[in-house]
């Protein structure tokens, strides 16, 4: 396995998603080295360093760290990479619809709201 690969993974030995070149992948994509230390970042700001034994670390992650993960994903490969953090974590990810509140007739997501509350308190 090398160093290049981040969420990574394949069922079958040696075929075209194993790990034995030197590539710069990200959920299974060749991404390039730049694109690839952009993405670990990302992710590493999402999740932290891994301190923990690997198996107690999955069982840490939160819902709101799953999403992040799931839309980091999603822009990288254009679409849900669910079976792939499953295979790789162990872990079964049930993300919970997002809270909607309505304000004077439209509805906003629960997120929405809070980032543009942070915007607003930073300004």
């Amino acid at each position: 396995m090398t160093e290049y690969n981040l969420f990574c993974y394949s069922k079958s030995y040696n075929d075209e998603n194993s790990f034995q070149q030197k590539r710069y992948r990200v959920f299974n994509i060749e991404v390039g080295k730049d694109r690839h230390n952009e993405l670990r970042t990302q992710c590493v700001g999402i999740l932290g360093e891994p301190r923990f034994r690997l198996s107690d670390f999955w069982k840490q992650v939160t819902q709101d760290q799953w999403k992040q993960l799931m839309d980091l994903a999603k822009e990288v490969r254009g679409y849900d990479f669910r079976e792939g953090f499953e295979y790789i974590s162990g872990q079964k990810i049930e993300l919970k619809p997002e809270t909607m509140i309505e304000v004077n007739g439209k509805k906003y997501s629960a997120s929405t709201i809070q980032e543009a509350l942070k915007r607003y308190v930073n300004e």
